[in-house]
């Protein structure tokens, strides 16, 4: 077969068969092809390093948040049980987590909270989250006002690493997350001002905390470990 096959014929088949264009019949002969001419299998190495190469200089992306349940939904049907939010951020889920130092821990400590602090308590509707970790190292109380004009937080947990700050996200879907700010510098309690048109309903929201660089991110997503995660829901 190599004497059918010119220099230049060779070098087009071993591109083609880099990227995949070739029927199995013909990626068959190939393959029978390059495990006995070292000349192919140079053309078929040189070609693979240079189409690797034309991503270099491609800046990558971050998947949107539900991509992987979409992908999985696609190829084998509808999930039976969703993903809780933890999942979704890459936390694991409260229910694989040892009763005495996981989830129980960290529900334990919200409700402590919640029955120590009056910080939720108002006579005005608004939206409320309870934003903790899985191993509840973190655990903030938040509040948004009725008019989502603004933002009320309070750790009552857990705090910024040394030479780092937190970033408070609002996150729903697809949607881009939403930078509200930086955490102050030793702050207990912090209002963050709403500024953007939120393109979904309040509700379908959750609040994420990430760890970032002094000042925050600057890519405008989530750079750092996300520490805490919490649904929105409507005051009671």
């Amino acid at each position: 077969m190599t004497d059918d096959i010119d220099t230049e014929d060779e070098m087009v088949l071993a591109a083609e068969y880099a990227l995949g264009l070739l029927s199995p019949a013909e990626e068959s002969a190939i393959e029978d092809l390059l495990s006995v001419d070292p000349e192919m299998r140079d053309h078929y190495a040189k070609w693979t390093e240079s189409f690797a190469n034309l991503t270099d200089d491609v800046a990558p992306v971050s998947p949107p948040a539900a991509l992987e349940d979409r992908i999985n939904e696609a190829l084998f049907g509808p999930a039976k049980k969703k993903n809780s939010l933890f999942a979704r951020f890459g936390f694991a889920r409260f229910g694989a987590l040892n009763p005495v130092s996981g989830g129980v821990v960290a529900a334990a400590v919200v409700l402590f909270a919640l029955s120590q602090s009056n910080f939720l308590r108002d006579d005005v509707p608004s939206f409320v989250a309870e934003v903790v970790s899985d191993d509840a190292s973190f655990v903030i109380l938040a509040r948004i006002d009725a008019d989502i004009s603004s933002l009320q937080m309070e750790r009552q947990v857990g705090g910024a690493r040394a030479g780092r700050a937190l970033e408070v996200w609002l996150v729903a879907g697809d949607y881009p997350p939403i930078s509200l700010g930086v955490w102050p510098k030793g702050e207990i309690k912090t209002t963050f001002a709403i500024t953007v048109a939120i393109p979904w309903e309040i509700e379908d929201c959750v609040l994420v905390i990430s760890d970032e660089p002094l000042g925050g991110s600057q890519t405008g997503a989530p750079t750092g470990d996300l520490l805490a995660v919490g649904p929105v829901t409507l005051e009671l």
